[in-house]
């Protein structure tokens, strides 16, 4: 396995990539709002960054596919459930989605919901893969399921009841659902290096 594709080395290069990435390309865009505007306004049809962004979602999007793949291997080697892996792949799916489709393309909303099933992949690891991966391994990726249903719960609130927080963080909300997947991805391409 070359050095690049390693578990580990793919986790951190998602987190990185896309946390850093976005964070810098919203600052660069006049008159938009880290705290208040999605992180899919960076990469709209109309803006400047349309197609930074889209490629920065395109690169993170195969990153999560080669990270699904990797630890589908490591699962067929140590008899873990290949279930989480399949999860986490339908995530890498529906990111992709994201890239080729930027708001306000009507499939951009639709492959938004669908990543909900790849957020359920911590879940699925954290029950179905044992603590051999890592110390705490379970509880870790439990800890980070119960943020990502936070964050899910946030995210949708305002379809439901728009009053429950000032809607002028909804930027801060957002990224909050996402960066916790994806520094669980971190977490969970680190553990699984250690089976490798």
């Amino acid at each position: 396995m070359t050095r690049l594709l390693q578990p580990r080395i793919l986790g951190l290069l998602i987190a990185f990539l896309f946390i850093i990435g976005s964070g810098l390309m919203g600052y660069l865009l006049d008159n938009y709002s880290l705290y208040s505007q999605t992180l899919s306004e960076i990469g709209s049809l109309s803006s400047p960054m349309k197609i930074p962004f889209q490629v920065l979602k395109i690169v993170v999007a195969i990153l999560i596919l080669l990270l699904s793949a990797s630890l589908l291997n490591l699962a067929r080697r140590n008899n873990f459930s290949v279930i989480p892996t399949l999860f986490l792949f339908s995530f890498g799916l529906s990111d992709l989605g994201l890239a080729l489709f930027p708001t306000p393309h009507p499939l951009h909303n639709v492959f938004g919901l669908s990543l909900i099933l790849g957020y359920l992949s911590p879940f699925f690891f954290g029950i179905l893969w044992p603590n051999k991966v890592a110390t705490n391994f379970r509880s870790v990726s439990l800890l980070f399921f119960a943020l990502i249903i936070l964050g899910i719960f946030l995210n949708l609130s305002p379809i439901f009841r728009p009053d429950l927080y000032p809607l002028g963080y909804y930027g801060i909300v957002q990224r909050f659902l996402v960066f916790s997947m994806l520094i669980y991805l971190a977490y969970l391409g680190s553990a699984a290096q250690s089976r490798i």
